[in-house]
């Protein structure tokens, strides 16, 4: 039984909780509309030297790059299924695949 009653105080307390964490961030998204923050863009300069470890990099040297925003997808026909820049006409395997689903499809209707 009082294991119960915790339970049920636990469950109230995470709903009042959570409702306060809502109702904190719509009120703080109205006062960023009503321009209360006052929120300011600094630009700022490099003024550190280089790196030790790309002391030994020269211009056009190759390095590993890590993108964290996604980079436009390109559109590729040759990666599309229905594509025949995919299958390649003197495929004979594809042909093969292609005229047993043909012969599979004409048994099926009949």
């Amino acid at each position: 039984m009082i294991f119960a009653i915790l339970y049920i105080l636990i469950c109230v307390a995470m709903l009042g909780a959570a409702f306060a964490l809502i109702f904190k961030n719509l009120s703080d998204i109205d006062k960023l509309e009503k321009g209360v923050y006052n929120i300011n863009e600094k630009t700022t300069f490099v003024t550190k030297s280089i790196h030790p470890e790309m002391d030994d990099v020269q211009v056009g040297d190759e390095l590993l790059v890590v993108r964290f925003d996604e980079p436009k997808k390109e559109q590729d026909p040759r990666f599309k299924l229905d594509s025949p820049e995919l299958h390649n006409l003197g495929d004979s395997m594809y042909d093969s695949l292609k005229e047993r689903i043909d012969e599979l499809e004409d048994d099926g209707t009949d």
